[in-house]
């Protein structure tokens, strides 16, 4: 339910609008009804609480709105109308400032206010407009009409925050704290980020156009605050709020994706590759170019597509994502018999997962911009995108469902499944322990035909042929047969980050290692993998 506390107060000179009224969500998502506490009156330069317990009463108000689809891009709803054409109606922005239904979202440094993990919203009813054209930047920004109750929603940049400016803490700040939505976003619903995203993307332009940016003078504000015009008559330069476009990329080899990392970043956290479009570049020109700068990979320009954008006011960036395929690397098709003769023979279908891995081309991370960059299996992206560690502790994680990087990760991941999912996609390739053991490949299928590889070893079984019996009890209950495909074993150094695959399998015979070794690629991405036939 949504709180409302009005208040019928004096606009005490000093105060820039803070001492409203405040508005906030609370209780169950589900609920309907509006609650409004009306308070009795009080001075604005002091509020006391003897002045307000009194007089609090409960009436029946509006209802809420519909939760946000929860598949929206994050920041981008903000539960408005903006209704563009009232921008431009001073008359109609008074009426709307002056009616007892305006909202304010109120900002200080940049700070939003939420309480119980709501955003704030303060009532305007007890404010009267000076200047329906608002005649000074920092004056109230008209941001639109609420989709469900059609109240206009202004945002506002209060001076001072009130409780830290020596009076009492006022009732409509009692219980919020003032926060940084870029690190505080991710936790609120997306109706309410994306509306306080809207409202500090405005209000920050503001604050950095206070004058103008040709000779200086004073900027004054017009259409709702949306638009900043010089007040020298000499000049009369105007200013509009402006994004700055950001690319953000998922590039492919096969069924590896290029990420990267800043050093800045927490620990084993990997995101898809961005950086600004410069002056005179396509956004496909921007792909490519970000691309080879930060990893040192090129791509095929005519493979680059749109896929979706998120608004990223911090300050005032639009994350535009893209897709695009990475030149691969040219080689001939691989033949085990180029190897080792004795091997296992695995089937020319199954090969594909070295002729993928030798396609990757070698990255480079350009130190100024990246810690490091490198390809990642989409296997390993969907194992973690549901949720799973990875294997041996080892930290890897990317942008949280909030961020583009992660939508445009997840449908990735899940893109041309539909008609190919099986109960083996729920079966991790590459099951193994710590230290030097024996292993198992094998593969892994169904009654109507599907397979795929899958390693196991495991130091506690000494017999190959107890990794196999492991394994089908493993999959017994998912429908699912195995075939074992040869062994070996792996000396596996969890420290160090190096896996050795080598020897052979007295029962199963000498597993091709090759293969071996590129699914453990697939689900170890950060370790250094080596063989030996011998």
């Amino acid at each position: 339910m949504c709180v409302r506390v009005f208040a019928n107060i004096s606009a005490a000179r000093g105060w820039h609008l803070p001492l409203l009224s405040s508005s906030f969500w609370g209780g169950q998502a589900s609920d309907s009804a509006r609650v409004a506490l009306k308070l009795g009156n009080c001075v604005a330069a002091r509020w006391k609480s003897s002045l307000i317990r009194p007089h609090v009463t409960i009436v029946a108000t509006a209802t809420r709105s519909q939760e946000s689809n929860p598949s929206a891009i994050f920041f981008s709803d903000a539960g408005l109308n903006r209704a563009a054409e009232m921008r431009v109606d001073k008359t109609k922005l008074s009426e709307a400032f002056d009616s007892p239904e305006a909202l304010v979202v109120p900002l200080v440094d940049a700070k939003n206010l939420v309480k119980g993990g709501k955003s704030v919203l303060v009532e305007a009813s007890a404010l009267r407009l000076t200047n329906a054209d608002h005649e000074s930047a920092g004056f109230p920004v008209f941001l639109g009409l609420s989709n469900s109750t059609k109240a206009p929603v202004f945002a506002v940049n209060l001076e001072k925050v009130p409780s830290s400016a020596g009076e009492e803490r006022p009732a409509w700040e009692d219980g919020g704290e003032w926060i940084d939505l870029r690190r505080y976003g991710s936790q609120l619903q997306p109706s309410d980020a994306g509306l306080l995203a809207y409202a500090r993307g405005m209000l920050e332009w503001q604050t950095r156009n206070r004058h103008c940016g040709r000779c200086g003078g004073r900027m004054i504000a017009k259409d709702g605050g949306h638009s900043l015009h010089c007040s020298l008559d000499s000049c009369k330069h105007s200013a509009y709020p402006r994004l700055d476009p950001a690319v953000i990329m998922l590039v492919a080899c096969g069924n590896y994706v290029l990420l990267g990392r800043q050093s800045r970043w927490n620990p084993g956290r990997y995101s898809l590759l961005a950086g600004f479009v410069e002056i005179g570049e396509t956004f496909e020109m921007s792909v490519a170019r970000e691309v080879k700068e930060e990893s040192g990979i090129e791509i095929d320009q005519t493979s680059v597509s749109y896929i979706a954008s998120q608004p990223w006011p911090f300050p005032s960036s639009l994350m535009v994502g893209f897709s695009a395929s990475a030149k691969k690397n040219k080689c001939d098709p691989y033949s085990p018999e180029s190897e080792d003769n004795n091997a296992v023979a695995v089937s020319p279908d199954k090969l594909i997962v070295v002729d993928e891995l030798r396609a990757l081309p070698q990255t480079s991370a350009d130190e100024l911009e990246l810690e490091d960059a490198r390809w990642v299996h989409k296997d390993l992206l969907r194992w973690v995108l549901k949720g799973n560690p990875l294997p041996h502790s080892v930290e890897f994680s990317i942008p949280g469902s909030y961020a583009i990087a992660n939508i445009i990760l997840s449908r990735w991941t899940e893109s041309k499944r539909e008609d190919s999912m099986w109960a083996g996609d729920d079966v991790i390739s590459a099951d193994i322990d710590e230290g030097v053991f024996e292993y198992v490949l094998m593969c892994l299928s169904d009654d109507k035909g599907r397979e795929k590889l899958i390693v196991r070893g495991n130091s506690k079984l000494a017999y190959h042929s107890d990794i196999l019996t492991a394994a089908q009890e493993e999959v017994k209950d998912m429908g699912l047969q195995v075939s074992q495909l040869g062994g070996g074993r792996i000396d596996h150094n969890v420290k160090e980050r190096k896996l050795h695959v080598y020897s052979s399998s007295q029962a199963f015979g000498l597993a091709n290692h090759s293969v071996t070794c590129a699914i453990l690629r697939q689900w170890y991405p950060f370790h250094s993998i080596t063989l030996a036939w011998g």
